[in-house]
C-alpha cells in the first residue's frame, strides 16, 4: 500500500513547479525534476541523479544562453557520416557534435575551441568465425577463419562545467572487410592500408576513408590546443618535433635528439643523443651519456662526472702520499733499526723496503 501510495503521491516539479504526470518524475539528488525539464538538458550530460535542484537550475541557465549561440553557429566543416557528426564553424572558432536534425531545430551544445582538451581515436573490430558443414554438422575450418568489420569512433574530451566529453561514431554501417585482418591486434589498426593489391577494394578504401577522416580531426584538435598550451600537459610528439617555451608543465619524451630549451618548473627528458641542456632551472638533471657539458644549472642536483675527474685526483693523491712516505721513520722489516728510508733503502742493511 505504502508503495503504490507513493507511485500515485502527487508530485511538483522543484524547477519550474509544475505538476509532474505519471511515470514523468525524473528523481534529483535533494528533489524532482518533470519530464519536460530535464529534456532541456545538454544530451552529454549523465549525472542527473547526483545533482542538486540548484545546480539543475544552473544548467538550464546555460542552456538557455546556448540557444544563441545556436541560432548563430555557421557549420563550414563537416566531419563523419554517421548520424552524429562534428560541426565547425572556422570563422567563430566554434563546434559542436550533433545531428543534422539537432543542429537546424534542437539545442547542441556549442562550444569554443579552445574548450577542447584531447581527441581519442578507437577503432572497434567484430570478428565472425567462417564455418564449414561436414557430415550435416557445422565444424572449423583448420586454422579458423574469420570475417571483419569495423566501427570508427571519435571521443572529444572538453572542459565543459556539465560534461567531460563528446563521444560519436565516424561511419554510418559497419566496414566489412571480409577476411582481411586490418588490426593485427589491439588499436594498431588505426593507420591507412597502403597494400597495393587491396587499391581496388571497395571496402578497404572505406576504411581508409575513415582512418583519413579520423587522424584529419585529432590533428585539427591538436592544432586548436596548440594555439596556447600553457599551463597544462603537452600532448605526446609522434615525429620528434621539438616543443619550446613549455612552461608549468611536464614535457613530453624528445624521440629523435631535438634539444628542449627554456623549460621552467618541470623535470627535464632524458637527453638520447648528447645535445646540451642549458638554462634548467627548478629540476632535477639527467645523466649524461656522451660527455657533453650542462651549464648554468642551479638548484638541482648535478650529474655524476664520469670521465678524467677521478683518475686525476687518483694520481695526486698517490703523489702525496709518496712524498709523506719519504720523510718518515719507519723500523726496518729485515734489521728491526728504526730509520729513515734513503731512495727506498734502509741504511742500515741496505735492503729494499
Amino acid at each position: 500500500m505504502g508503495l503504490f501510495g507513493n507511485l500515485f503521491e502527487k508530485k511538483n516539479c522543484d524547477v519550474c513547479g509544475e505538476e509532474i504526470k505519471l511515470l514523468g518524475n525524473r528523481k534529483l539528488e535533494d528533489g524532482n525534476l518533470c519530464k519536460s525539464c530535464a529534456s532541456k538538458l545538454s544530451p552529454w550530460f549523465d549525472e542527473r541523479r547526483h545533482s542538486t535542484v540548484e545546480q539543475i537550475k544552473e544548467q538550464l541557465a546555460y542552456r538557455e544562453a546556448n540557444q544563441s549561440k545556436v541560432s548563430s553557429f555557421r557549420g563550414n566543416q563537416v566531419y563523419g557520416q554517421g548520424s552524429q557528426r562534428l560541426y565547425v564553424d572556422t570563422a567563430a572558432s566554434r563546434f559542436t557534435v550533433a545531428s543534422e536534425k539537432e543542429l537546424s531545430g534542437g539545442n547542441p551544445d556549442i562550444l569554443d575551441f579552445s574548450q577542447a582538451r584531447s581527441c581519442d581515436l578507437d577503432v572497434r573490430e567484430n570478428r565472425t568465425e567462417e564455418k564449414r558443414t561436414v557430415d550435416g554438422k557445422s565444424v572449423s575450418y583448420v586454422p579458423p577463419r574469420y570475417k571483419y568489420s569495423y566501427d570508427f569512433y571519435v571521443t572529444i574530451g572538453v572542459n565543459n562545467p556539465y560534461f567531460d566529453d563528446m563521444k560519436f561514431k565516424l561511419n554510418s554501417f559497419s566496414v566489412d572487410t571480409g577476411n582481411i585482418c586490418m588490426t593485427s591486434g589491439g588499436n594498431a589498426g588505426w593507420r591507412l592500408n597502403t597494400n597495393a593489391s587491396l587499391r581496388n577494394n571497395m571496402n578497404i578504401n572505406k576504411y581508409n576513408d575513415c582512418i583519413s577522416t579520423g587522424d584529419q580531426i585529432k590533428n585539427m584538435i591538436y592544432g586548436w590546443m596548440g594555439s596556447g598550451m600553457q599551463q597544462g600537459f603537452a600532448q605526446p610528439q609522434m615525429q620528434g618535433y621539438p616543443q619550446q617555451n613549455m612552461q608549468q608543465g611536464f614535457a613530453q619524451p624528445q624521440m629523435q635528439g631535438y634539444p628542449q630549451q627554456n623549460m621552467q618548473q618541470g623535470f627535464a627528458q632524458p637527453q638520447m643523443q648528447g645535445y646540451p641542456q642549458q638554462n634548467m632551472q627548478q629540476g632535477f638533471a639527467q645523466p649524461q651519456m656522451q660527455g657533453y657539458p650542462q651549464q648554468n644549472m642551479q638548484q638541482g642536483f648535478a650529474q655524476p662526472q664520469m670521465q678524467a675527474a677521478a683518475p686525476a685526483a687518483a694520481m695526486a693523491g698517490a703523489a702525496a702520499a709518496g712524498s709523506v712516505m719519504a720523510g718518515a721513520q719507519i723500523t726496518c722489516p729485515f734489521c728491526d733499526a728504526t730509520i729513515t728510508p734513503v731512495n727506498g733503502k734502509c741504511p742500515v742493511c741496505e735492503a729494499e723496503l
